[in-house]
């Protein structure tokens, strides 16, 4: 009998998950992307970046077929590494960052959902 959790999907999406945050703390937030030669259109890497990881993120569980309970897993794994690391690597106390204390907020909001997400594997319920 095969269960219903493949391990590989979770842990591919952990991997990926945690390189692209890695990319955010290495990726120096000055460097930019030149589309012209001139300098009149530029894109902050770092957002780059963030959009890039996201895509591969989204398409990695898209076309990885698999259960729906393991895409939920995989899923909510994600969700709690990139919490867990805004929470570790954010910063709070620069007295040059406005938005610290929204930021603040929606991190506290978010550990809620990430505890509702993992009180669902964390049932009785779910059946291998």
């Amino acid at each position: 009998m095969r269960s219903s959790i493949e391990t590989r999907k979770v842990l591919g999406a952990v991997f990926l998950t945690i390189v692209w945050i890695l990319c955010f703390i290495f990726i120096k937030p000055t460097l930019y992307v030149d589309w012209l030669d001139n300098g009149s259109i530029t894109t902050p890497l770092p957002v780059m970046t963030l959009i890039i990881g996201l895509l591969v993120l989204v398409l990695y569980h898209i076309y990885y077929r698999s259960s729906t309970e393991t895409t939920k897993l995989s899923l909510t794994s994600v969700i709690t590494i990139i919490w867990l690391s805004l929470i570790i690597f954010y910063p709070y106390k620069d007295p040059n960052n406005t938005a610290a204390g929204a930021v603040g907020f929606f991190t506290l909001v978010g550990g809620l959902a990430v505890c509702v997400l993992w009180v669902h594997f964390f049932s009785d319920e779910i059946v291998a």
